[in-house]
């Protein structure tokens, strides 16, 4: 073969090899910003399969999503199969029902069944779920923040999370990385986690990537105005704020945690949001190689005065791609009595961060790994342990109170 054609032969092969790569960036670009497309012919098919949210001593919430209109029949009881039923009658893609009179601390079973208009059934698989303990009881929860677009990460936290049988999950927020981007909900999100929400529910505060986009609020069922909530559970008390809302003391959010902080009579009181009081970060507060750190936003900085106030045991939260635990903290100083710990958790997906070169009066502990956090609770003990995506401890913590 002349050299001239063959030059030209892998010319056009190259060229083609492109435009073929480049046909396959737009497509995926395009196709970042629905779900897949849908089968007629196989019936409705789960968008969502069945997850749990917002549990409470008496009460739970069931939801899912289907591609195509569907009513919905919703099997649940304390025996299997389960005895009791609630039917859904208007044909919709997303079910929302809440479960109410329930016993406490009770083992219960469900089924949920979605049926098209042409009378072809889904049979969702049987699951469970448990209502909420009393004040006198031992429970746990996970922790885990800033998933953003990582299903393998996710999916192998979530599964270890699962593995410890929590209560419930606490998510730090930017659960996605982009709120506008369906197929990042279903497969990015809910598709790793589909074995631990189907059975344990999942309380989040909203991150700045979610966009305060109207997903964020289609996909989690919680209290209005949902970018703020409280719930109890156990002998605790946790309190849930928007960092990308305004949080200076002449804000709605501060003036409704500082008077639900005040009415609170729980042994352990803990708040989460997305942005952190205090973090060591090497470059979110400033390029601590040639400058100095403002170690937080000063914004966000306003709620510590709130925290020492009220004796807030545990403030939490994502953003920083890392984990840190502060020491406990009370104005401004380390007090190792009575202050309180500020822990960051944002290793659920994210591209990872490091800290900066010289340690932070408040850092206890730090690593840049991909992890979550394992909480238990009883009377007046709080255990935390914290492992990396492959399951290895790294840190455990201990708080004590009478």
């Amino acid at each position: 073969m002349p050299h001239a054609l063959r030059k030209w032969i892998i010319a056009g092969c190259c060229l083609a090899a492109i435009a073929g790569v480049a046909a396959f960036r737009i497509a995926s670009t395009s196709a970042d910003e629905k779900a897949a497309p849908v089968d007629p012919v196989a019936g409705p098919a789960f968008v969502m399969e069945p997850y749990l949210q917002f549990a409470t001593r008496t009460s739970i919430v069931v939801m899912c999503e289907t591609p195509t209109p569907t009513t919905c029949l919703l099997e649940y009881g304390s025996t299997f199969p389960p005895d009791k039923s609630i039917a859904v009658e208007k044909y919709d893609t997303m079910h929302e029902i809440k479960l109410d009179n329930l016993l406490p601390k009770t083992k219960y079973y469900y089924r949920m069944t979605c049926t098209d208009a042409d009378g072809k059934k889904l049979v969702g698989k049987p699951s469970t779920f448990q209502t909420a303990v009393d004040a006198t009881d031992a429970y746990s929860f996970t922790v885990i923040g800033d998933t953003q677009r990582n299903p393998v990460v996710t999916g192998k936290v979530a599964k270890l999370m699962w593995e410890r049988r929590p209560n419930f999950v606490i998510h730090l927020g930017d659960v996605v990385d982009n709120g506008a981007a369906k197929i990042q909900w279903t497969d990015d999100l809910f598709k790793p986690c589909a074995d631990l929400f189907a059975r344990v529910p999942i309380y989040p505060c909203i991150g700045n990537h979610e966009k305060d986009h109207v997903q964020y609020y289609k996909y989690f069922s919680l209290p209005k105005p949902e970018y703020h909530y409280s719930f109890r559970y156990g002998n605790g008390e946790f309190f849930s704020l928007d960092t990308n809302r305004p949080v200076d003391p002449e804000s709605e959010q501060y003036r409704w945690l500082d008077k639900s902080l005040a009415a609170s009579d729980a042994k352990w009181k803990v708040v989460y949001h997305h942005h952190p009081c205090y973090s060591s970060d090497s470059d979110d507060y400033g390029n601590t190689e040639k400058a100095s750190s403002t170690y937080g936003a000063p914004k966000h900085k306003a709620l510590i005065a709130l925290y020492d106030k009220h004796k807030v045991d545990l403030a939490m939260n994502g953003h920083i791609h890392a984990y840190e635990r502060t020491w406990r903290l009370r104005g401004g100083k380390v007090d190792a009595k009575a202050g309180t710990t500020y822990l960051t958790s944002g290793g659920g997906g994210g591209k990872l961060e490091g800290f900066e070169p010289t340690p932070a009066f408040f850092k206890n502990q730090g690593r840049s790994d991909y992890h979550f956090c394992y909480f238990t609770i009883h009377a007046g003990t709080l255990d935390c342990r914290v492992f990396d995506s492959e399951g290895r401890l790294f840190d455990q913590f201990a708080m004590k109170k009478e």
